[in-house]
């Protein structure tokens, strides 16, 4: 496996170089980044559909995009989620754009994915892509909401049905640093580190900048892997709701109520909590009775089947 970026113009290509070297740092892969000279020869209109062009540029047969605004911060093996037949990324937040872009495109709103992380195989996405570019360069400024590559990838994935494993946000964590929870878990790849200031991942790879990490929420793999697509029953006032907790660490939908989409658990003194969390909050913590119950101020067991 090779990890491909994308560094264009003076900014991004020190971006990029940063990244990069942090990525190969932590995951041992070897890098590549895609620069001026590899846009002026492609003819491709903007430098972000350079990533399409993935496969022509590079020989091996696996490749882990990465975007060049991302941050390793972790070790970890990217090679273990590989898959030969599925895009491996994260899903994305479910901010306004991608509620629209699913409901003007017909893509289930659970299978829209961030395109800033993807594993790749030159067998099963090669061709991807090619369409991808083909459909982008056809309908340009389509949809008029997202002016490059995000949206139009998970269009022609849907439409090719093509297999997509999600995985957990802590591979590709968007909008990084906008809670104080956001540094207590322990993240792999930050999509940025400070919103709203572009310059905060040079700060911090030049030693500029320092985000408070803290990284004391330690979650149980294992415990977590248990969990993962079962239907709890959350029991609470008059209302029973049942909930999904899906494998890629997201919830429903239905979603927690208070905006809760994301659950792991962790380890704690007293035992192990399965925590429900916002995008940028913590919400609400269960610890497991003798009977394999959840509970809390509410109660989770395992729905009837």
């Amino acid at each position: 496996m090779i990890a491909v970026t994308i560094g264009i113009g003076e900014y991004y290509k020190r971006l990029a170089i940063r990244a990069s070297e942090a990525v190969r740092n932590m995951t041992g892969l070897e890098t590549v980044i895609l620069d001026d000279t590899h846009f002026v020869s492609s003819g491709l209109p903007y430098p972000h559909l350079l990533k399409l062009r993935v496969f022509d540029v590079v020989d091996d047969d696996k490749v882990m995009f990465f975007d060049s605004d991302m941050v390793c911060l972790n070790v970890w093996n990217p090679q273990r989620f590989a898959r030969r037949d599925a895009i491996v990324a994260v899903a994305e937040r479910l901010h306004p754009m991608v509620i629209r872009a699913c409901r003007d495109w017909d893509i289930p709103i659970h299978e829209y994915f961030n395109a800033g992380l993807m594993m790749l195989n030159r067998n099963c996405h090669h061709d991807w892509f090619r369409e991808t570019e083909k459909f982008v360069l056809a309908n340009p400024g389509v949809p008029s909401y997202d002016p490059y590559d995000q949206t139009p990838l998970n269009i022609t994935r849907h439409r090719l049905g093509l297999k997509l494993e999600l995985i957990d946000r802590r591979y590709n964590w968007v909008g990084f640093g906008t809670g104080k929870f956001d540094y207590e878990v322990p993240v792999f790849m930050a999509h940025g580190l400070k919103p709203y200031y572009k310059f905060a991942n040079i700060d911090f790879f030049e030693g500029r900048y320092k985000p408070p990490f803290r990284w004391h929420i330690q979650i149980n793999e294992q415990e977590t892997n248990h969990l993962k697509n079962q239907t709890l029953c959350l029991k609470g006032g008059h209302q029973d709701k049942s909930l999904r907790l899906n494998c890629d660490g997201t919830i429903g939908p239905p979603y927690y109520p208070g905006a809760g989409r994301y659950w792991f658990v962790h380890d704690k003194p007293d035992g192990h909590r399965l925590a429900i969390t916002s995008e940028t909050e913590l919400l609400r913590e269960f610890t497991r009775d003798n009977d394999g119950a959840w509970e809390s101020t509410q109660e989770l067991r395992p729905a009837a089947r």
